[in-house]
């Protein structure tokens, strides 16, 4: 099922769930924040592994923990700080899984990473990423 932040209800929330956009653009998001090991916080990315905050247009995350609400399910999230960090995010996610999937460079058994987007091409546009974490 695919639903916007508007459309879910409560009920939802507790199966595994992927969320695109931060917490100002994602109610559902904006629900899980505080609980992830990589967050939202004061307009800025911040993570508690590594104590850094990201205050870049460009970084995104993405972050795959086990559903709070429902230990037997995950959400997968995939945001940036605004939008050229999402679209980091999202060409993370799709140019470098293996990367992803080896976790953070603090914590590999945790997969939460930071990107920042990249314009290879200087044409205005995020077309690759860097990994910050």
């Amino acid at each position: 099922n695919v639903k916007l932040d508007t459309d879910v209800r409560e009920n939802d929330l507790d199966n595994n769930l992927i969320l695109l956009g931060g917490p100002i653009t994602n109610k559902t998001t904006e629900k899980f924040n505080d609980k992830l090991p990589i967050k939202f916080e004061n307009g800025n990315i911040k993570s508690s592994l590594s104590n850094e905050i990201y205050p870049q247009d460009e970084a995104g995350l993405i972050v795959k923990v086990k559903n709070p609400l429902n230990k037997d399910k995950g959400i997968l999230i995939v945001a940036g700080k605004r939008f050229s960090g999402t679209r980091a995010a999202i060409i993370a996610f799709l140019k470098h899984f293996k990367r992803l999937a080896a976790g953070n460079i603090h914590n590999s058994s945790i997969m939460a990473n930071v990107v920042e987007g990249i314009d290879l091409d200087s044409d205005g546009i995020v077309d690759d990423v860097e990994f910050r974490e």
